[in-house]
């Protein structure tokens, strides 16, 4: 059978690989968070020598609601994604998306001294970040710029597509505003946490991946990036 979604399908797979290499070695008694923190978690260090964390952070995870969660945006927003935007832009996108994000948390939270010391950032989620909910709302922005400027229901007509995706899409979406206190705070303190123990979604990774995401959006609509694949169908200059 022909795999419609290659790169999706890829992207999921070491995603998943390495959350199991990871529980293999927690299995084998080595401390699980020391050791993303030390080696492929992002931090500061990825500004000071440890430059190849700014890529494995994307593809961490150590919980399985963690995996669960970003799997099912993978295969959601990643398979609408690759479908409507091309291979290549789709790989732009998810890649560029979660390394700018985790540098976009780290710097809201620590400011640029970051850049200039490896011990300054030990405040916030500057000790680590990890995982792929950067890439993925980093794909939603884009997505739904897609969406709008196309002025495109973007899974189709078909009630078998609606019911595929959208509970998937749910779970992520709501996932992440739960995490940031949805049912605890007030909207602007879910949005970017003014109060002194909130972590707002602009604060946050997925905020940052969301704007960069729009940007991709913008891009892609105005033609500016790769234009791949026969599902590429992006606005006609009329």
């Amino acid at each position: 059978m022909k795999n419609n979604y290659p790169v999706t399908s890829v992207l999921l797979s070491i995603n998943i690989s390495v959350y199991i290499v990871l529980n293999i070695l927690a299995w084998n008694g080595i401390e699980i968070n020391d050791f993303v923190k030390a080696y492929v978690g992002f931090d500061s260090q990825a500004f000071h020598g440890k430059y190849w964390k700014h890529v494995t952070g994307i593809f961490v995870h150590i919980e399985f609601i963690h995996i669960l969660g970003n799997s099912l945006g993978i295969l959601a927003f990643g398979n609408l994604s690759e479908r409507y935007f091309g291979k290549r832009n789709y790989i732009l996108v998810y890649i560029i998306s979660g390394l700018l994000a985790q540098t976009y948390d780290h710097v809201v939270f620590c400011g640029v001294d970051l850049l200039i010391d490896v011990n300054y950032c030990d405040i916030g989620s500057g000790n680590s970040v990890f995982g792929a909910s950067g890439s993925i709302w980093g794909l939603i922005g884009a997505l739904l710029v897609y969406s709008i400027a196309n002025k495109k229901d973007l899974l189709s007509s078909s009630i078998r597509s609606k019911l595929l995706y959208a509970p998937p899409i749910s779970i992520c979406i709501a996932g992440t505003f739960i995490s940031h206190g949805l049912f605890k705070e007030n909207l602007v303190d879910v949005l970017w946490g003014f109060g002194p123990d909130t972590y707002g979604f602009m604060e946050h990774v997925h905020g940052g991946a969301f704007i960069i995401g729009i940007i991709f959006g913008l891009l892609i609509i105005t033609k500016r990036l790769i234009k791949t694949g026969p599902h590429n169908t992006i606005m006609p200059n009329k």
